[in-house]
């Protein structure tokens, strides 16, 4: 339920003008606030957002509907998936999403989500070749120079300060679609004139017999439960107790802005009755930093950016210097209620060796040719579900991955997921349920419930107990933790609603005092509480208010706790041509270990979850207005004060002054 609401939040006012029933609203940010908060990297995610927009500008007919289609809409659980099957099956044609109100495992809001990607009625049997488009132009920039755009040594950035993004995704009828992306980095220049610094592109192909997807230039392929090869969304790990099963298109189309965690190439799926067989073909250059020893005539991997920056003369001596190669095959088999899927891939790097000096790398490091296998199944009914994935290396270390979602009574859901991954275990595409982002030596077990035990009352809780058999980063000895999180929302009335959250973590951490100059790992704890209240006055109208409170204690150093509190105005018109929100939030924190990261509406295709410490207030204001039937135009304008501060930022990034104010522009545009 809560990435439901998220995506309602997000998706909602930016493709479909209707009244919002606004509901639920204080955990609408919660997915994107938890994986910042637990250091993922948000645009690694805004691919899965990227693609419910565009789902929502070109909705299918719910009655044509089955159950790959319906994996796309990932808000979805496996339990509400399962029971919209079964009733289209047995009721089709769908009329009316009114039909919908008799499912035991819908929502009101679920509802609403679902209708913004899909139409009712009886769906046209004759194919109809049209033209549909969607056209995105972005320019983003600060009003305040930082440092790296006014110093004239050797460090200093290239280009200037704007960020230049421009979309396209044009499709024709069922079967054709195409698509780029181009963008510059802040500080990044433009390339032979007017070339910038990333370029990404796609066509492809949906045929409806033998042949279901081909795929050229740009694509994502997501298999199993993500222990072996997984490039797509990270959200699985999302204190979200009904989504801990991973579960996506195998292969699909790439348009987004991440420059690093992609292929490119051809893709293809192919499919007979119950069995389907994809596989790909990637060669593409990645950023690396490269030495050659001409002693013994060996090239030498010493580093591998992940930023996808080229704002100074040595990012830009890292761009596009490594050749990667990967291919892979994967045979997927459906039966009823059982499904299972094997495949292989293999990676190469046009390189001779990896140079890795950290020490928590030492048991399973980076090599330049990796094999992967996997094996996952899954079987499932209305009110129970087991998964699970069984990946294995080239030095045949293994890593394991098991899951059960219970649904014994219509208002209750379990969960139950555990994890075992060998410590030497090594995959450059591991993307799973786990607490690390490098997940090799991890062992743990995450236990959720979600429930309605009274009306208006909906509660979600869950415990993940973790252990690392081995030094991960910043953490020099095997160590162990856990995460505990608690949920609360109550409707007041249809349209305003009070939420309440805690959640606590433990870890470890290196610590380095005066006293022991030398690493010591310590125990610190983190806890954050979080009020909620939203409603909707009038039709018009939303109002929402949060404050939070964060808590963080590092024995033997003294503690430090922060406090956020935000009032947000929402408004639209009559008719649904403009809308504009507004909101200001003061914060305070005693320093960075007690940051608050709360979600900020933003333009069309763009997320904003920030870290706010330190002591200071920010504002900002968003706007959007059709100007057309086919045009609309996005802005938003946000600056940032700090009244004990004389500098912000650090490095190249130092502005000079107590204020920082940004400003973006955009159009969308329909053909």
């Amino acid at each position: 339920m809560k990435q439901a609401l998220l995506i309602f939040t997000i998706i909602y006012p930016m493709v479909i003008p209707a009244q919002n029933p606004v509901t639920n609203n204080a955990v609408t940010q919660q997915l994107l606030e938890y994986l910042a908060e637990n250091d993922n990297d948000i645009s690694e995610n805004s691919q899965s957002i990227d693609d419910l927009i565009d789902q929502a500008n070109t909705p299918i007919n719910i009655n044509n509907i089955n159950k790959s289609k319906l994996e796309k809409l990932w808000f979805l659980s496996d339990f509400q998936a399962r029971e919209l099957l079964d009733f289209i099956d047995k009721y089709q044609p769908i009329f009316s999403k009114y039909q919908l109100q008799s499912l035991n495992t819908f929502t009101p809001e679920t509802i609403e989500l679902l209708s913004l990607f899909v139409t009712y009625g009886k769906p046209d049997m004759i194919h109809k070749n049209y033209l549909n488009g969607n056209v995105i132009i972005k320019d983003a920039f600060d009003i305040q120079k930082a440092k790296g755009y006014q110093t004239n040594d050797s460090s200093a950035y290239l280009g200037n300060n704007h960020q230049i993004y421009s979309r396209a995704i044009i499709e024709y009828g069922n079967h054709y679609s195409t698509g780029f992306v181009i963008e510059k980095d802040p500080g990044e220049q433009f390339l032979n004139k007017n070339k910038t610094d990333f370029y990404s592109g796609f066509l492809q192909y949906k045929g409806n017999k033998l042949l279901k997807k081909v795929i050229i230039g740009d694509f994502k392929a997501n298999f199993g439960q993500g222990l072996a090869l997984w490039t797509g969304s990270n959200m699985s790990k999302s204190g979200s107790v009904s989504h801990i099963r991973k579960k996506g298109e195998e292969l699909k189309r790439y348009s987004s802005t991440n420059e690093t965690n992609f292929f490119r190439g051809i893709a293809s799926s192919l499919a007979y009755k119950s069995i389907q067989l994809q596989t790909f073909i990637s060669t593409r250059n990645k950023d690396a930093r490269i030495e050659y020893d001409s002693t013994q005539n060996l090239s030498l991997i010493t580093s591998m950016p992940q930023t996808g920056y080229h704002r100074t003369l040595n990012e830009l001596s890292t761009r596009n210097t490594l050749k990667q190669t990967t291919y892979g095959v994967n045979i997927n088999y459906r039966w009823k209620n059982i499904s299972a899927s094997a495949g292989t891939a293999f990676t190469q790097l046009d390189a001779d060796s990896i140079q890795t000096t950290q020490t928590y790398k030492q048991l399973n490091p980076p090599t330049t040719h990796s094999q992967n296998h996997w094996l996952s199944y899954n079987y499932g009914n209305n009110n129970f579900i087991y998964f699970g994935e069984i990946a294995i290396d080239k030095d045949k270390h293994i890593a394991t991955l098991n899951g059960f979602l219970i649904k014994p009574t219509t208002n209750v859901t379990a969960s139950i997921l555990y994890r075992n991954i060998s410590t030497k275990y090594y995959s450059p595409y591991i993307c799973t349920f786990s607490e690390s982002t490098n997940p090799s030596g991890e062992t743990g077990c995450f236990i959720g419930l979600h429930m309605y035990p009274i009306k208006k009352l909906e509660t979600e809780a869950h415990i993940d107990i973790f252990k690392f058999n081995w030094l991960k980063y910043n953490i020099d000895k095997p160590s162990n933790g856990y995460e505990i999180s608690i949920r609360s929302n109550y409707k007041i009335t249809p349209t305003s609603e009070l939420s309440i959250q805690y959640k606590e973590k433990e870890k470890h951490r290196n610590l380095t005092t005066d006293e022991t100059p030398e690493y010591t790992t310590k125990t610190y704890n983190l806890k954050k509480i979080r009020l909620n209240i939203s409603c909707q006055p009038t039709e018009n109208w939303r109002i929402q208010l949060r404050t939070e409170k964060s808590i963080y204690q590092y024995d033997p150093l003294p503690g430090s706790s922060g406090f956020l509190s935000f009032a947000d105005l929402h408004y639209e018109s009559s008719n649904k041509r403009l809308s504009s929100s507004f909101r200001y939030t003061i914060f305070a924190t005693d320093d960075y270990n007690s940051r608050i990261y709360t979600y900020e509406n933003d333009v069309l295709y763009t997320f904003s979850i920030p870290a706010f410490y330190d002591e200071g207030s920010r504002v900002y204001f968003t706007g959007r207005y059709q100007l057309t039937d086919r045009i609309k135009l996005w802005i938003k304008a946000g600056h940032t004060w700090y009244p004990n501060k004389k500098e912000i930022g650090s490095g190249l990034q130092t502005i000079s002054g107590n204020s920082r104010t940004n400003l973006k522009i955009q159009l969308q545009i329909k053909l």
